[in-house]
């Protein structure tokens, strides 16, 4: 399991396009097996003996293949879209506390300093932790300090609390994206979904025992689409992980609005 699991994570981790390549390799390979089992090995007489499988008993794992990548990339891209959100909500509670800090008697005080340093821990180092899952200690301090900051900010008592909401916002907002970081990639999902493909190719082998060429024709555009198909969510399965990590330039704008002091 834990092979798998290790295989999974380190092709996820490809580009896009070896990605493609190496499952379209994997799909050839076990095309050319089911072949060689099918008219070539010792098997192959006990093999051509069951033919006469009826061409829509394809349909049951195709279809199943089908529904379970059907489900896989609505959870993938309602994944994508929810990391968008919460960093566009994450800014905008910055850009808030900031605005309020200079506009309510902190000027560019704790609370904006608090804000600067907050922004540069979240994209100096818990950017990168987030690739793992994990969440960045020196991040969590620095919202902590923020917070601090923000409860004792000497304003005016309505206005404070305003502040102090929007810094539970903010503290949501960042739960939300480090609970999106750790919960993908979803192994068993893709195991199955893998799975089936290759159960499905193996129906489409059975159904075309007469000759070798129709059978490896019919696997081959099942495979393309499946390549298509897998590799292109795949791609995006893990929101906050290159190459089509979900980008921190949103967060890193703010550090030329913010001072350095």
């Amino acid at each position: 399991m834990l092979v798998h699991i290790g295989i999974l994570h380190l092709w996820m981790e490809q580009l896009t396009e070896v990605m493609a390549l190496t499952l379209g390799a994997a799909f050839a390979a076990f095309a050319l097996f089911l072949c060689w089992l099918s008219f070539a090995s010792p098997l192959a007489p006990a093999i051509q003996s069951m033919k006469g499988v009826a061409p829509p008993f394809v349909g049951v794992p195709a279809v199943l293949f089908g529904l379970l990548m059907t489900f896989l990339s609505q959870d993938v891209w309602d994944a994508n879209r929810r990391a968008h959100r919460e960093i566009a909500l994450e800014r905008e509670q910055l850009v808030t506390l900031s605005a309020l800090a200079d506009n309510h008697g902190s000027g560019r005080g704790d609370v904006t300093r608090a804000v600067r340093r907050y922004v540069e821990a979240v994209v100096g180092l818990e950017w990168k932790s987030m690739e793992n899952g994990e969440e960045s200690q020196e991040a969590e301090e620095a919202l902590d300090a923020l917070t601090r900051a923000v409860s004792s900010a000497k304003i005016d008592a309505a206005f404070q609390r305003v502040l102090i909401d929007t810094v539970m916002k903010l503290r949501s907002a960042r739960e939300e994206r480090i609970a999106i970081a750790g919960a993908y990639p979803d192994d068993r999902k893709w195991a199955a979904v893998i799975l089936i493909a290759f159960i499905t190719q193996m129906s489409l082998a059975v159904v075309h025992l007469d000759r070798a060429r129709p059978q490896l024709l019919a696997q081959a555009i099942f495979a393309a689409a499946a390549i298509v198909a897998i590799t292109l969510v795949a791609a995006v399965e893990e929101p906050y992980s290159p190459p089509k990590a979900v980008s921190s330039e949103p967060l890193e704008q703010l550090l030329d609005k913010l001072p350095t002091g």
